[in-house]
């Protein structure tokens, strides 16, 4: 049974601020507080917008197009273990994307709102859970308010990033980062491995 306790830790996993903190002082690290919360403030409302129009708008398109929700988790999980695989091999390399960001003519919108913020296995995550409540207006409500409740606890841990990094350090959230990365590949080939079996249960190999 999906609860909201494994939503909100699927979503700080895919969504939340242990990843968005460093990239963001990365990305502010030589700017004023007053611009950087500007920034951190657009960021997470882009952020916010694109996750509940994926949440509400595309979960009909993947109905459409009859994407089940094993194939999102499958989907979502082969993401998942390819973002993994690349924070356990950049791990402590100059240049990783917890060290840098590549600046853009909208950095609000890119690289902080997508895909530091809205990360691709982050967007399987919602329209997992989404499709999940599909129909379902308690369900769907609760997704929606946990997903708007990380991006909250986005934009306090941007706000507070210089904070933070002075009190942690970046090697901190760097070693931190390590090894959610290594959770994350265990949970994203129980998703693939629980989703095929579903699916060969529900088409019994001839």
């Amino acid at each position: 049974m999906i609860t909201p306790l494994f939503i909100f830790t699927v979503f700080m996993l895919t969504l939340g601020p242990i990843k968005t903190v460093p990239a963001f002082f990365a990305m502010t690290k030589n700017q004023a507080p007053g611009p950087a919360w500007a920034l951190a403030l657009q960021g997470t409302m882009v952020a916010t917008a694109v996750s509940i129009v994926i949440a509400v708008v595309m979960t009909g398109i993947a109905a459409s197009w009859r994407v089940s929700p094993d194939d999102l988790r499958i989907a979502g999980g082969i993401l998942l273990f390819t973002a993994s695989r690349q924070m356990i091999s950049d791990f402590g390399r100059p240049g990783s994307p917890l060290q840098s960001a590549t600046p853009s003519q909208h950095p609000a919108v890119t690289p902080l709102a997508i895909p530091i913020i809205v990360t691709p296995w982050g967007v399987a995550a919602i329209l997992f859970f989404a499709d999940l409540a599909y129909d379902d207006l308690k369900m769907s409500a609760i997704v929606v308010g946990i997903l708007l409740l990380v991006m909250l606890l986005n934009l306090v841990g941007m706000l507070l990033a210089r904070q933070i990094i002075a009190r942690v350090g970046m090697i901190s959230f760097q070693v931190l980062g390590w090894i959610l990365a290594v959770l994350q590949a265990a949970f994203a080939v129980d998703a693939v491995v629980t989703s095929a079996r579903n699916l060969i249960a529900f088409h019994p190999i001839q």
